[in-house]
């Protein structure tokens, strides 16, 4: 338990911090709001839930809270049976997000062990998730190193000597399109793209999967 909102943004920055927090709208110093935007703007790898604490029941209170980021709130005074039943709501919530990034891990590891490499863009076609194998292939040790970059720059530095992707509707789909990849010590290498677009998630609209002769 804290006394003002400094320290509860503090403890919320720590390594090992709550994943679910009960937060007093009116926190001397740093308020509730501002601590939920705080928040929600770091884009944590992990979820926490926000329970806001209000010093009334106006409608018009609530929703400004939960647009601030607060998952849920609860209007002062309150039993403690009302308060035990948000909190397990709560639970709940952060129950289901553990089971996802446990799929999402094993995904990422089904994908990092294929033997041919996948990427995918944002709308701007930046890089935003790639597999090891990708990786290896346009010469980098790491993914994390490819994150963040254009994948037609990349491309056009890494692979394509003869400008056969012009040739494309790039962005569309295309299957088994042999083009040749740059070597930095050996002799080029001739590989295959395919692509194809996504839909329903901004950060993921283009996958383009890139295979080495066997």
């Amino acid at each position: 338990m804290v006394v003002n909102g400094e320290r509860a943004w503090s403890v919320l920055q720590e390594r090992d911090a709550p994943r679910l927090a009960i937060i007093d709208q009116r926190l001397p110093g740093l308020n509730g709001i501002e601590i939920c935007k705080r928040l929600r703007a770091r884009r944590d790898p992990f979820y926490t839930f926000l329970l806001l604490l209000m010093p009334n029941t106006y409608r018009v209170e609530h929703l400004l809270a939960l647009e601030s980021g607060a998952d849920d709130c609860i209007a002062k005074p309150f039993n403690q049976e009302e308060l035990c039943a948000r909190v397990e709501i709560g639970r709940r919530v952060l129950g289901i997000d553990q089971h996802l990034t446990e799929i999402n891990s094993r995904w990422r590891a089904m994908l990092d062990a294929l033997p041919f490499g996948v990427a995918t863009v944002d709308e701007r076609g930046i890089l935003k998730r790639v597999n090891c194998t990708f990786a290896r292939q346009m010469g980098y040790t790491h993914p994390q190193q490819l994150l963040g970059q254009s994948l037609d720059r990349l491309l056009r530095e890494r692979i394509d000597l003869h400008g056969v992707l012009d040739q494309i509707a790039w962005r569309e789909p295309f299957d088994n399109v042999e083009v040749t990849r740059r070597a930095l010590r050996a002799r080029s290498t001739t590989i295959r793209l395919w692509g194809r677009a996504i839909t329903g998630n901004p950060e993921a609209v283009y996958e383009l999967v890139v295979q080495e002769p066997q």
